[in-house]
């Protein structure tokens, strides 16, 4: 007869303890959700209350800048290097220029909530050294 595992569950401060640990790191909340995951924490919310980004705030461990914000930038240097090397791909210009428009507007949106400052540009070689 197969014997089942028991599932150890994680207590609200080591699910703290996990979530600082991995911002420190510099993962995603994306990526802290699916480790948290793997540590039989299956709704964060449902654990604890709040929510990832909730968590981080309380730590005072806020990113200075959000993870689909710094995802726009990663995937607008990657079409920029990509232009670099294929002048001729006007399809691809096409696409950067969409993902600088999206970026502009989240932008916008961020500077309005306070989460950005508002001065900040976005730039091309400021880019390059975010995604560095």
């Amino acid at each position: 007869m197969v014997e089942k595992k028991e599932i150890k569950k994680m207590d609200k401060d080591q699910i703290y303890k996990k979530i600082e640990e991995l911002t420190k790191k510099g993962e995603s909340n994306a990526k802290i959700g699916l480790e948290l995951k793997k540590e039989n924490v299956l709704k964060t919310k449902k654990e604890t209350g709040k929510r990832i980004g909730k968590i981080q705030k309380e730590l005072n461990l806020n990113k200075e800048i959000p993870d689909d914000l710094m995802a726009l930038i990663k995937r607008a240097v990657t079409l920029l290097k990509h232009n670099e090397k294929n002048k001729k791909d006007t399809r691809g210009k096409y696409g950067y220029q969409l993902t600088v428009s999206k970026i502009n507007r989240l932008k916008k949106y961020y500077i309005k909530e306070g989460i950005l400052p508002k001065d900040w540009r976005y730039s091309d070689q400021k880019a390059k050294l975010l995604v560095r």
